[in-house]
């Protein structure tokens, strides 16, 4: 699928824009825009692959340019190798870069040397196993997934196939950008990332996915970043989709931030409910342990006074009968 890249319009001469382009065969991309001093734009793109064992990824990228008004669409086509060595690629320079708003780009994989080749479907592409349409309202974009595999998941969208002569599916524009990501778990290699995660879950609930939530909950506990920010984030997905695992993973393991999570941010009166009950075992958890150190101190002190008393016991017999020993 497609990536659609908003240019910045007001970028400073020489500033380099990063432009998010996220994971592509299970592979992080970046790209990065400049208005250059001679007022052209040149596109960068940037391979992430973190492997330290020798690697190298050919990719044919489809790049189009487009602007407002009457301003011509640029159309490039390139083979591009990126290794360990060479992991960034520049594109030539274009001339009114400002005219351009922005850069559609298609990465097609060629081969590789060192990378797994992630057999990925082309939901772009109709066949006899992709043979129900999802489309946006506006027409203007669309994918093509099999009806047996999201009946199989969902009951709202068994229902609907059912009753519909025509297999279609119509869903806002706003939800396809989440939309590939959603079609790859489904269907063969059952990948999940981190892009757009929100979405895809919001598309999962709406379907009554009750079991890809499941799924993305465990992807989300397994993969988890830490630090207070990372922590917002993960009690807000826990919250808005009821997943109680994740909000208990995040609590007891970022405790001390509760706090200042509680205060800053506005939830749910399920989360909020979640986290007073947290916070209360915590303090009765710790109370626990400083009334068992307390009854350890106080054993420690009887024992001591025993003691002294057994010592003072044996000096008076010591007194009264000093060949006692002998």
């Amino acid at each position: 699928m497609s990536k659609e890249l908003e240019l910045p319009i007001d970028s400073g001469i020489g500033q380099r824009v990063r432009l998010q382009i996220g994971d592509v065969f299970d592979i992080f991309w970046a790209g990065f825009w400049t208005i250059l001093n001679t007022a052209k734009g040149q596109f960068e793109l940037k391979c992430n692959h973190s492997s330290l064992c020798r690697w190298e990824i050919q990719v044919q990228l489809d790049i189009k340019l487009k602007g407002e008004g009457q301003t011509p669409e640029l159309n490039i086509q390139t083979d591009v190798t990126f290794s360990q060595k060479t992991k960034l690629w520049k594109m030539e320079q274009i001339e009114q870069g400002r005219r351009y708003n922005m850069i559609i780009l298609k990465i097609t994989w060629k081969s590789a040397i060192g990378l797994h080749s992630p057999q990925f479907i082309d939901f772009e592409q109709k066949s006899d196993l992709l043979d129900v349409m999802i489309r946006s309202e506006d027409g203007s974009k669309h994918l093509y997934a099999n009806s047996g595999v999201l009946a199989l998941n969902s009951p709202v969208l068994r229902e609907l196939l059912n009753e519909k002569k025509s297999k279609e599916i119509v869903i806002p524009l706003k939800s396809f950008p989440a939309l590939e990501k959603f079609l790859q778990f489904l269907h063969p290699p059952f990948t999940m990332g981190r892009d757009h995660v929100e979405e895809v879950l919001e598309l999962a609930s709406e379907w009554k996915m009750d079991s890809i939530i499941s799924k993305y909950e465990e992807y989300l506990i397994r993969n988890r970043s830490f630090g207070v920010e990372a922590s917002v984030g993960n009690i807000k997905l826990a919250d808005k989709f009821k997943m109680k695992n994740l909000l208990e993973e995040v609590l007891w393991n970022d405790s001390s931030s509760v706090y200042s999570i509680l205060e800053g941010n506005i939830f749910s009166t399920w989360a909020r409910a979640a986290m007073f009950e947290f916070l209360l075992e915590v303090e009765d958890d710790s109370f626990q342990e400083d009334d068992d150190e307390n009854d350890g101190e106080d054993d420690d002190d009887d024992d001591e006074d025993n003691d002294q008393d057994t010592l003072s016991t044996a000096s008076e017999d010591d007194e009264e009968n000093p060949y006692r020993f002998l």
